[in-house]
């Protein structure tokens, strides 16, 4: 495997490796260590940002030393090594690092775009009894470094000004029944675990499926993203696992609502308020969250003020944050929420599992009825949209561009062509813009509602209050710009054309 100093790693099993030492001891002198425990913990995200980026990180102790943080590529190669040092503050009970803040400053910067506000949490681990050596030559000379990573892995070290030892050794250990192995220990330990994060998953969507057990499937798959957000939810480990949870919830709302065609009348009917209250129960933090996270930036904006002018409110937003999410804590902990999640489950798999040909029209069939009759729904009213339009109209638009986003991701794996991809572009597009148009309004009313709570408190500063004031007025002129831009956003969608019929 190519790696620091062009190593090479050969396997096999544990006869092999000590045929392999034997075989050395012919040409060398074999001195090694006593064995070392070597504990190696990858971290990463709930949606495995780094790997996705091509990187690992792991925490490594030696012996039961104080980790070692180490960065590099999931395949191997140069890592960079920084020593973490513990908090005892931090909230995970083992001391290693959870947001991009409790991580040492050298790892801060290549981590943080591709972290953000998500928090490490243990992924995979390897623990490795190691023992190291080196090869000595007539003379006593370290020729070549070894790490026998027992049973079944041993790394070849080159030393400079020796590369004809290192090939030597190279080939007396797989003339001794070795082979090279190109996998980093990542990758190994990925392995063992039966692990493989890069696995391709079978649509659940496929069009020759009866459309109710297509959308029961669809449907299982939203529940899965409910359940896999909902222990990082209730713990709070970061604001990502409770936004994961509503898009599943919404997700689902918008499948029962819209495809209620394919699904029993008596489900839909008990499923929709079930669905609303779990929305409902949600947005309150959330809503806190995306405050708390807009703040640095908002902050990052003023003229007219500091960015510690706003602590007061960042003060009142954790305030009603932590009241909040006692609240959300105790509905998911719920009798009524388990009721529901076990029911949702039972009555989905029952629908899921009909084998019945004759089960109804096809997903095909009913799919692309749906995704044009929702882009109607989108183009029409889009259509007649003017300058002069009230707020309200876009804001119905933005729902009705969210519908036809949803159902698109649903009947996605029936779409091909470019023709599809660049419908779906100019619609996140055009969300883009509506979005901020909504965002804007909603977040400049809650700001002013804010000033004035903490007015009426007594909480809040006059330079507070001045600043909070720049940030209403920074949000409606984004409003203000999202409107400009909806015409040309809109126009671009509607060229592009409806989903495929």
């Amino acid at each position: 495997m190519a790696g620091a100093g062009d190593e090479t790693v050969f396997t096999g099993d544990s006869r092999t490796v000590t045929a392999a030492l034997k075989a050395l001891r012919a040409s060398y002198r074999v001195v090694t260590e006593r064995p070392l425990d070597v504990r190696r913990t990858w971290l990463d995200s709930a949606d495995l940002r780094l790997h996705r980026a091509g990187l690992a990180l792991a925490a490594t102790s030696v012996a039961g030393s104080p980790d070692v943080l180490e960065l590099g590529p999931v395949d191997g190669g140069a890592a960079l090594a920084v020593p973490d040092r513990p908090d005892t503050d931090r909230p995970d009970t083992d001391g290693r690092p959870r947001l991009l803040a409790d991580l040492p400053e050298p790892l801060k910067e290549p981590l943080g775009p591709v972290l953000d506000v998500r928090a490490l949490l243990p992924f995979v681990e390897l623990t490795t009894s190691v023992v190291t050596g080196a090869l000595l030559d007539d003379e006593g000379k370290t020729v070549v470094r070894l790490a026998h990573e027992r049973p079944d892995r041993l790394r070849l070290i080159p030393v400079r000004g020796y590369a004809k030892d290192a090939a030597r050794a190279a080939r007396t250990v797989r003339a001794a029944g070795l082979l090279p192995d190109d996998r980093s220990t990542y990758r190994v330990a990925l392995a063992a675990a039966g692990l493989d994060p890069d696995a391709v998953t079978e649509p659940a969507m496929r069009a020759d499926l009866p459309a109710g057990v297509a959308v029961a499937r669809v449907l299982l798959g939203f529940l899965d993203e409910l359940e896999a957000a909902l222990e990082g939810t209730i713990a709070d480990v970061d604001t990502e696992f409770l936004h994961d949870l509503r898009v599943a919830v919404r997700r689902s709302r918008s499948a029962v609502k819209l495809l209620a065609d394919a699904l029993p009348p008596a489900l839909v009917a008990w499923a929709g308020p079930q669905l609303k209250w779990l929305g409902d129960l949600t947005t309150p933090v959330r809503d806190l969250d995306v405050h708390l996270l807009g703040l640095p930036e908002a902050a990052a904006r003023l003229r007219g003020g500091r960015p510690e002018d706003l602590q007061p409110l960042a003060d009142h937003l954790a305030a009603i944050r932590a009241k909040e999410r006692r609240a959300l804590v105790r509905g998911l902990r719920s009798a009524r929420f388990e009721r529901f999640r076990v029911r949702w489950r039972a009555e989905l798999e029952a629908l899921a599992a009909v084998e019945d040909e004759d089960a109804g029209p096809r997903a095909a069939e009913v799919g692309l009825a749906h995704l044009a009759r929702a882009h109607r729904r989108v183009v029409r009213p889009g259509s007649r949209i003017t300058p002069e339009s009230p707020a309200t109209d876009l804001h119905d638009l933005r729902k009705r561009g969210k519908e036809l986003r949803y159902l698109l991701e649903i009947f996605s794996p029936l779409l091909e062509g470019d023709g599809a991809r660049r419908g779906v572009k100019e619609l996140k597009g055009l969300q883009d813009v509506l979005g901020r148009f909504q965002d804007g309004e909603v977040q400049a009313e809650a700001v002013v509602a804010m000033a004035e709570a903490m007015l009426a408190a007594g909480t809040a500063p006059a330079v507070t209050l001045l600043a909070m004031g720049e940030i209403a007025a920074g949000l409606h002129d984004h409003q203000l710009a999202a409107r400009q831009e909806f015409a040309e956003r809109f126009e671009r969608f509607a060229r592009a054309g409806g989903p495929p019929r």
